[in-house]
């Protein structure tokens, strides 16, 4: 007869083994999980510390301010339970840009003209179960780049004769100097103080003034457009002159010094015709996807009006035909009687934002807030 063996010690052993196993897989398992969120986090944070530095510094155009911004983000930020914090050291400014066909970016750091920022970024963090797994902590590092987007832009201005008017908002009313008799007012250029064309080109030189200071480089055209004006017209029979509905009247260029001469002499001539604001917007569409755009630019347009189209298609069907060609309209409308509903529809067609200005003060701030909110974009 043969004699019965005891096992159940060696069972317990065994599965205490498993047990053993199982809390250190879960262990692992756990800290994996962990350091992926911790890595996420950091991706956040230092994106947006990169995405508001460089917004300080096409704004503000201080290096210093860019990363102390850069830094105040990162510190809003929590990384493993706790803020992320940067140094002075751990951002580098310099010259972002596109090179080759893939469009791919290149940064340069300290190289000028500025026009992005680097955030070095890295957390120490603790692990879950470390008891376990014998690893107490894990630091990831990552780099996020920012840059000004290389943008072409195109000014879209209403040049009709609405634009010979005082700031009342009335038809037909001019300021003062402007005579009255023995003649038609609309054989006059528009006051140079007292015009809503003065106006806009207040407002216009605020927004290249903006644009010469900032570091990235721009590419600006300008588009004027009023109505098809022929001699058969009344007032193309009483000035002797014709107009196109539009004009192409600057090509895409980083020097805006033409553009400040251009509405200088356009004030200087008269002024004709009603409001074709579609064929502004379809003439700036032109303009944006033309032989001499870049494939990789952010194409902007701007534009701005004094009144409600009377001509033309609707013009939210123009901003359609812009948006399938990936560009973004800003509309400006000046003075409280302009059509600030159609032109909040153009804007919001593309996804651009809609201005409104009461007075001079207000257009000049609209286009300087304009110009300082050129695209940001995360590169690296």
């Amino acid at each position: 007869m043969s004699k019965q063996v005891n096992r159940t010690g060696a069972a317990l052993v065994l599965v205490l083994a498993v047990l053993g196993v199982l809390l250190i897989m879960v262990a692992f398992s756990v800290n994996v999980a962990y350091m992926q969120l911790v890595r996420s986090e950091l991706r956040a944070s230092a994106d947006a510390a990169a995405r508001a530095g460089t917004e300080a510094l096409a704004r503000l155009d201080s290096v210093a301010v860019a990363k102390q911004t850069a830094i105040e983000i990162a510190a809003a930020n929590k990384v493993g339970g706790s803020t992320l914090q940067l140094t002075e050291n751990d951002i580098q400014i310099g010259h972002a840009k596109q090179v080759g066909k893939t469009g791919k970016w290149t940064f340069l750091e300290n190289e000028k003209p500025y026009s992005s920022i680097r955030v070095n970024a890295r957390k120490n963090t603790q692990l879950m179960m470390f008891g376990v797994t014998g690893v107490e902590s894990f630091t990831p590092e990552l780099v996020s780049t920012a840059a000004f987007s290389e943008n072409e832009i195109c000014l879209v201005i209403d040049r009709s004769h609405s634009m010979c008017f005082d700031f009342t908002g009335n038809d037909f009313s001019y300021p003062a100097g402007i005579p009255l008799s023995p003649s038609d007012p609309v054989i006059y250029p528009p006051h140079p103080t007292g015009s809503r064309w003065a106006a806009l080109a207040s407002g216009v030189n605020t927004f290249v003034n903006v644009i010469r200071t900032k570091n990235a480089t721009q590419r600006v055209a300008l588009v004027t457009w009023g109505s098809d004006i022929s001699l058969a017209t009344y007032e193309g029979g009483l000035t002797g002159r014709t107009f196109p509905a539009s004009s192409f009247d600057l090509p895409l260029s980083i020097d805006t010094a033409p553009i400040t001469a251009s509405i200088a002499a356009r004030g200087a001539d008269v002024m004709l015709g009603g409001t074709n604001l579609s064929a502004g917007i379809d003439m700036g569409v032109e303009v944006l996807t033309g032989a001499d755009t870049h494939d990789f630019a952010s194409k902007i347009m701007i534009v701005m009006t004094d009144g409600r189209w009377n001509f033309g298609r609707d013009p939210v069907k123009a901003a359609a035909d812009a948006k399938k060609n990936n560009i973004t309209i800003h509309t400006v409308t000046f003075l409280d009687t302009a059509d600030q509903s159609d032109m909040k529809k153009v804007a919001q067609k593309t996804g651009g934002n809609h201005y409104h200005a009461s007075n001079q003060t207000e257009l000049e701030a609209a286009f300087r807030k304009i110009a300082a909110n050129l695209p940001v974009v995360l590169v690296d």
